[in-house]
């Protein structure tokens, strides 16, 4: 879990009010100042990553939203960070080493590492820093926090019988289909269309491969595949198609259906039928699911109090 992750999950639990009152961006955290100057450059980042440009025009409004999301977010990462040195739970030289290089490989090269990150607004200096602070809350997180958490059979059993919806495995169908669209939107481009799939119908009566006939005439992205469509289930396809395919036993190839895409004849290769997921089964999944439940209530409480107790305040104006 890192450390942005953490936080991401943080924010929307636990946002602080001492910072939400603050209009300027640029902040102090128990002495700590995190500037303006790094606000804006993870704003240019966020911008970036998705796929906006940073020079585009956005609406104030907007922008501000942004700001204050990003000082809450790296408000809670000073508090985390200081927290896990007062606990002790500091990353070694070693371990940020390894995840700097780590980072470093994902680059093509030593240049393209610098840019992203300064792109960023660090420098390499200052992003190894940011790493040892993500290592040393994720330290903080599975070595002083996970460890007190506990989640009983009892508690995994009640969850279990009070979601016994959520404890099946629904029907799904593994299904193939040939598609032919009409060439256009009136009757002669339909009619022809019809007279296709039903040539290719009797071709399949007559004994052809379906998934031969398929690669030669279905005019959907499958087609290549042999029309093959995966394993799917309920509520993933168009009612029509549904309705024909979940109708069908393994081997059984459908009647012609005719939906908004076109016309089709489908062909259900294997069936899996819905079934409840046993106690057994289940209770590795929902004891860590529960745990997860448990580990953020927990970090929310950690944050809350360290808000309550921090000085958080305007930075000076330069």
């Amino acid at each position: 879990m890192t450390i942005r992750k953490l936080c991401s999950v943080l924010l929307l639990l636990a946002c602080s009010p001492l910072v939400a009152q603050a209009p300027d961006p640029s902040v102090v955290v128990n002495g700590v100042q995190i500037t303006s100057a790094k606000v804006t450059a993870q704003i240019d980042y966020l911008i970036s990553s998705r796929g906006g440009d940073p020079s585009d025009a956005i609406q104030p409004e907007v922008y501000q939203q942004m700001r204050r999301q990003v000082v809450e977010q790296l408000v809670v990462q000073e508090l985390l960070w200081q927290e896990a040195q007062r606990r002790d739970f500091i990353a070694s030289d070693v371990a940020v080493d390894e995840q700097l290089q780590r980072a470093k490989s994902e680059s093509d090269s030593e240049q393209a590492f610098l840019s992203r990150i300064q792109a960023s607004g660090f420098t390499e200096s200052s992003y190894r820093e940011d790493i040892r602070q993500q290592l040393s809350v994720q330290q903080l997180v599975t070595q002083g926090i996970l460890p007190s958490i506990d989640v009983s059979d009892e508690e995994i059993r009640a969850f279990y019988d009070a979601n016994a919806e959520q404890m099946k495995i629904p029907e799904e169908i593994h299904a193939r289909h040939i598609l032919v669209k009409p060439a256009g939107d009136d009757e002669a481009a339909k009619r022809a269309a019809e007279d296709k799939i039903a040539g290719i119908q009797k071709e399949l009566m007559d004994g052809a491969d379906f998934e031969a006939i398929a690669i030669e005439y279905s005019e959907g992205p499958s087609g290549p595949r042999g029309g093959d469509l995966g394993f799917f289930g309920r509520g993933q396809m168009v009612p029509a198609f549904e309705e024909a395919a979940f109708a069908l036993q393994p081997g059984e190839i459908s009647d012609i259906v005719e939906t908004e895409f076109g016309f089709h004849i489908i062909k259900v290769d294997e069936r899996s039928e819905g079934r409840a997921v046993p106690y057994m089964e289940a209770s590795e999944r929902l004891y860590e699911h529960l745990t997860q439940e448990k580990l953020q209530e927990s970090m929310k409480k950690l944050v809350e109090g360290l808000q309550a107790t921090a000085q958080i305040v305007n930075a000076p104006a330069p």
